[in-house]
């Protein structure tokens, strides 16, 4: 695969991940909220269900794309490290697969919080029509009224759990996929350093280089003090991946200008 292709893979790939990533509602305010928090994460995946599926689409789309560069790395940059390379490309094919999992969780969450937003309202609606029926005094519609709230009430009880369900889940495998990712970054680094500066000058070669694995072990020991879901953790994660997404442009940038073909 020539550098042209796997550079372009990489830079298009991490562009659209960065920027779909921070268009899903509610993540660009990271860095000044807590968005992780059950209720304001269900307001706003819920009234957002839509756009939400179409972003994490787009997400999928930039997972794969940098990927297919990823391999272009492992068979270009690589060439020099026959040892290593394979738990090199293991790591990110598993980074990949599970921010996949991450996204399909993530899709069925906001369609699971529509419908809780949708039944709570409903759930609502037929609390105070059952109150105005009540002051009525009419048996019949007193009853019909009762039996609507009873059913609104258990359907509401049921969407919220479904939803809380999948907000668990959410967070749960993205702590995993975090992990994976920040190990995934240092074996970057370690790769284009053990392959030498073939590609690079080595003064780029240690910036690309030090530069993932320092910010892989530096997030991964932060996110495993500051949990992902939680609102410092998941700030950690968002710088995280402006970090990642920097250095994939230097490093893809160098690549494409190198005169190696």
């Amino acid at each position: 695969m020539s550098k042209i292709i796997t550079g372009s893979s990489l830079l298009s790939g991490s562009i659209i991940v960065i920027l779909f990533n921070f268009l899903l509602p509610g993540n660009i305010d990271s860095f000044s909220k807590n968005v992780t928090e059950v209720t304001i994460m269900t307001e706003n995946y819920g009234s957002n269900s839509d756009l939400v599926q179409i972003y994490m689409v787009a997400i999928v789309l930039g997972l794969l794309i940098f990927l297919y560069g990823i391999l272009g790395l492992y068979k270009n940059v690589s060439n020099r490290e026959n040892n290593f390379k394979y738990i090199f490309i293991a790591l990110n094919i598993a980074f990949v697969i599970l921010f996949l999992i991450v996204i399909s969780v993530g899709t069925a969450f906001s369609g699971a919080a529509e419908q809780n937003m949708q039944a709570f309202a409903y759930a609502q609606s037929t609390s105070q029509l059952a109150a105005q029926a009540a002051q009525s005094g009419d048996q019949a519609i007193m009853f019909e009224a009762a039996q609507r709230e009873s059913t609104a009430l258990m359907n509401s009880i049921i969407a919220g759990s479904s939803s809380a369900a999948m907000y668990t889940l959410y967070w749960g495998i993205l702590s995993i996929a975090g992990y994976i990712f920040y190990i995934a970054t240092a074996s970057t680094g370690l790769l284009i350093l053990r392959s030498g500066n073939y590609y690079l000058s080595k003064l780029m070669n240690n910036i690309t280089g030090f530069g993932f694995i320092t910010s892989g072990i530096l997030f991964l020991i932060l996110n495993i003090i500051w949990k992902v879901n939680t609102e410092w953790g998941y700030r950690i994660f968002s710088i995280s991946l402006i970090v990642w997404f920097v250095l994939t442009i230097v490093l893809t940038i160098n690549l494409i200008r190198s005169k190696k073909n």
